[in-house]
């Protein structure tokens, strides 16, 4: 006589299929956005749109900053925070909306699929292209000039953190725009308003003092210092006046509290994403 034999995490005791978790859902949904991000050519512009940061910073004049470091360095650490800017702010902007406009978004919602699931999937796809591209850029300029980030893991959780939060800002620009060509050209203003308040150009330092205090917590400006720390290992939160050479530890306690408001700004953008995401097609 045969048997068949049933997995117990796809059904439950009385024979019925049981709902994936939203960490499975999650996963499934990327491996989806994975492949829709290698045939959309739209994506393919914001990722390699931040290439294009990196050739006027190559050319800025540079003067020395504190050790065998100078400000073209800084500038190029903090830069790397630049590709989950651009491909965090635009893609998700422009998928999302694209999405929603052929309700697509609506179909999901509409069987069954936790929003944490869409937008997680969107986020780590994010994240992987942002890290595998970071990882490039930094590879070759370690050939370039011969160094290598002091602390690539501090390094890669401020790429993370910044990361993140620009795709849930990505994410918010939808609730303001009709439709993929409107999201395009909106999300253009907060990449440069970012980038321009981020300490990528120039150092906050510059900056009127009040200007220079409220920038710095905004959603990228702690993240640059943690890059420009984690590449340099230099305590250059106080400013790069005076900054010295740390060890390991006392990196990521100078790195807390820039960490922290990271961690808040992911918060309360989630929060926002949650109470202000659309799902149905915006009317004229």
């Amino acid at each position: 006589m045969s048997t068949t034999t049933v997995r117990t995490s796809d059904r439950g005791a009385s024979g019925t299929r049981t709902a994936p978790s939203v960490f499975a859902q999650t996963l499934r949904l990327t491996r989806t956005e994975f492949t829709l991000f290698v045939r959309y050519q739209t994506a393919w512009l914001y990722l390699l749109m931040p290439m294009v940061l990196f050739v006027p910073l190559m050319s800025m004049p540079s003067a020395p900053a504190f050790g065998d470091y100078t400000t073209t360095d800084l500038s190029i650490a903090a830069a790397l925070l630049g590709i989950g800017l651009m491909l965090g702010i635009g893609h998700a902007s422009n998928v999302f909306a694209a999405r929603r406009e052929s309700l697509v978004l609506k179909r999901l919602r509409v069987s069954g699929v936790p929003r944490a699931a869409i937008f997680g999937g969107v986020t780590l796809l994010v994240l992987l292209f942002t890290l595998l591209l970071t990882a490039l850029v930094v590879a070759v300029i370690s050939a370039m000039n011969g160094t290598a980030p002091a602390d690539p893991v501090l390094l890669g959780v401020a790429v993370l953190l910044c990361t993140t939060a620009m795709t849930f800002v990505g994410l918010l620009i939808t609730s303001l725009v009709r439709n993929a060509e409107s999201a395009q050209m909106f999300s253009t203003l907060p990449m440069l308003f970012l980038l321009m308040t981020g300490g990528i150009f120039f150092p906050l330092e510059l900056m009127p003092g009040p200007v220079g205090a409220v920038a710095g917590l905004l959603p990228v400006a702690p993240a640059a210092e943690m890059a420009q720390a984690a590449y340099t290992g230099y305590d250059v939160f106080g400013g790069f006046e005076g900054a010295e050479a740390v060890g390991t530890l006392e990196l990521w306690t100078a790195s807390l509290p820039s960490i922290a408001v990271m961690l808040v700004w992911i918060v309360v953008l989630a929060l926002a994403v949650g109470r202000f995401f659309k799902w149905d097609p915006r009317r004229p």
